[in-house]
């Protein structure tokens, strides 16, 4: 778990503390110096078995460290018994506050106070503009004493503003300044039983339990309304998540007036856009499931609706959040992989065991008339999230209409491939569908320093939970040499118990930190949605049209969206209108009667 981080800004004079008496400072002199900064250490920074080694690791390690300046000593009678080093990375203009430790027997008496009173009074003489300092929940009385002095929380990773009020309560302090890793403020935060909870109302009963019991868990957010036009579901969620505070509608117009910050819908996906506009003119935040639209005629409108309200829009794209991707971006993010060149994303799904539950055996219904191109979004989508490039041309490709399909009363292709081309060049390459004889969540992505690729499911460390990276330091090194790494952060735990591999935890937790105002939530915005959901569109037109090249259209432009704001094109009639196209690019095949009845039979067993 990644340590807390705290800063000291520099926008004060600064007294030296007077020290009780038998007390004074010495600076590190020499190589006997080396045995009583470790014994100040130990049993808090550094293990018993612990010898000068870890000094010059940890001090002589850090370049910019002069151990003969910046190593400071509390003596007590001529003995070494507490130990800081201050830092100043001049480069950075910043302080560092580091290896903080006391002798055993000298703890608790409060003199870690005269230790970081020393440590902030050299540094800000320096004139450098903050002090940074790392530390862990564990190490309580430091943690205690560094608020004393005037140190900060920082909000540099998620996660952070829960962890630190579970600190504050501990404490009893009811609240404290938080700051951003560039020193602006975050917002004042509270200890945990103060801290004000984001209000969500939840459309959808049955998709919509991983959300409603992200909110149950009372982390960061509770639920206040749940609405569902189906009778049984709603009772169902009646008896699961009880009355006490939660009003239950069937009607979304009187939902949508129940006071509350953010909805989340979780409805049928063809009827996303509409309700979100609802909600957003409502003066909502919205979170809203796959797929973001029908067409591009209801892409305009939401674009122009997020923006001409100021409303958070977030995409439910959990597939971005599953650990392998999740550590793909960051890794990206940092520079490890260098330049991106080429991706492959995967989502595959034999969907015919449970095909007529999800339908309800109604040829109509929208799983059974999606082209094959309509869930692209799981597959492009953590590639784009990695690298947050653009795509700008498809090429589409559909997998033939199969036994499978037919079986299921499903209309499209099997599958369906498209190969997009991004705003730098690179070259991705995503292939997803519900007809195939099996299941395959894969992403892999190349760059200039080497490669991350998920485990196959087939393999014996299969899923998107496994990550292998093949990756130099530098370009041209090749080592070729691949390792296991680590996918897990600081929600991990938290995640564990939510659906999809823990990712649906992720999009709730993003969501509500936006609507919290967290500038670093990893929301997937409108914009980053429809560059998501338009491969497919435009890779399906393609597939009509001998798999001719189609541009992708940036909606971010006005005189863009200009182009489309009236184009109904998609295999939902009463949606398309005159622009209707069928869910097989030959045509919708023959599917008897009798095909839906016997999937009835299957659903009444």
């Amino acid at each position: 778990m990644a340590q807390l981080k705290m800063y000291w800004i520099n926008d004060k004079e600064v007294e030296l503390l007077p020290l009780p008496e038998g007390y004074s400072f010495s600076k590190y002199k020499d190589e006997s110096d080396k045995l009583a900064w470790v014994e100040c250490c130990k049993n808090g920074l550094v293990s018993d078995e612990a010898t000068e080694a870890q000094f010059d690791d940890s001090i002589l390690g850090i370049e910019a460290c002069d151990p003969y300046d910046d190593v400071l000593f509390l003596d007590y009678n001529g003995e070494h018994i507490g130990t800081i080093t201050a830092i100043n990375h001049t480069d950075l203009n910043m302080g560092n506050m580091h290896m903080v430790g006391m002798k055993t027997e000298f703890r608790g008496k409060g003199l870690g106070k005269y230790l970081n009173n020393r440590c902030i009074h050299k540094l800000s003489k320096e004139g450098v503009r903050f002090i940074r300092l790392t530390t862990d929940e564990w190490r309580k009385g430091a943690v205690k004493s560094y608020l004393t002095s005037g140190f900060v929380p920082v909000q540099y990773e998620m996660g952070m503003e829960e962890r630190w009020g579970k600190v504050l309560e501990e404490y009893g302090i009811d609240s404290v300044d938080m700051l951003y890793e560039d020193c602006t403020l975050y917002k004042k935060i509270y200890r945990e039983s103060l801290a004000k909870k984001v209000r969500i109302g939840v459309v959808g009963c049955r998709r919509g339990q991983t959300m409603l019991n992200y909110c149950k868990t009372g982390f960061n957010a509770e639920i206040v309304a749940i609405c569902d036009n189906a009778p049984d579901f709603l009772n169902t969620a009646k008896e699961k998540y009880g009355e006490d505070g939660i009003t239950y509608y069937d009607s979304f117009d009187e939902f949508i007036k129940h006071d509350m910050d953010g909805v989340v819908l979780a409805n049928f996906a063809n009827e996303h856009t509409p309700l979100a506009i609802k909600a957003l003119k409502a003066g909502k935040h919205v979170l809203s499931e796959v797929l973001p639209c029908q067409h591009l005629k209801e892409a305009v409108e939401l674009i122009e609706t997020v923006e001409e309200t100021g409303k958070i829009y977030a995409y439910a794209e959990n597939y971005c959040y599953m650990p392998a991707p999740r550590e793909m971006r960051i890794q990206y993010r940092e520079g490890n992989l260098g330049k991106f060149e080429y991706g492959e994303g995967e989502y595959v799904h034999n969907c015919e065991p449970g095909w007529h539950g999800y339908t309800n055996c109604d040829p109509d219904h929208w799983r059974n008339t999606m082209s094959a191109f309509y869930y692209c979004t799981h597959s492009i989508g953590p590639l784009l999230h990695i690298t947050g490039l653009r795509p700008v041309k498809v090429s589409g490709f559909e997998i033939p209409f199969n036994d499978r399909m037919y079986r299921m009363g499903a209309f499209a292709g099997a599958m369906a491939v498209e190969m997009i081309t991004l705003e730098n060049g690179a070259v991705i390459k995503s292939v997803h569908g519900v007809g195939p004889s099996r299941n395959s969540v894969w992403y892999s992505v190349y760059g200039s320093k080497g490669r991350l690729e998920s485990a196959r499911e087939d393999a014996e460390k299969g899923g998107v939970g496994t990550l292998y990276g093949n990756l130099d330091e530098n370009e041209g090194d090749n080592t070729f040499e691949a390792k296991e790494m680590r996918t897990d952060d600081s929600l991990s735990t938290l995640a564990e118990e939510s659906g999809h591999g823990g990712s649906d935890f992720y999009t709730m937790y993003h969501f509500v930190q936006a609507i919290k105002g967290n500038r670093n939530a990893e929301i997937v915005d409108v914009y980053e949605a429809m560059d998501m959901f338009l491969p497919g569109h435009f890779g399906y037109l393609s597939a009509m049209n001998n798999n001719c090249s189609y541009d992708i259209p940036d909606l971010r432009n006005k005189a863009e969206r200009d182009k489309w704001r009236n184009d109904t094109t998609c295999t939902v009639k009463e949606k398309a209108g005159d622009m209707y196209i069928p869910s097989y690019s030959k045509g919708n095949p023959d599917i008897p009667a009798e095909v839906y009845e016997k999937l009835k039979e299957k659903l009444n067993k």
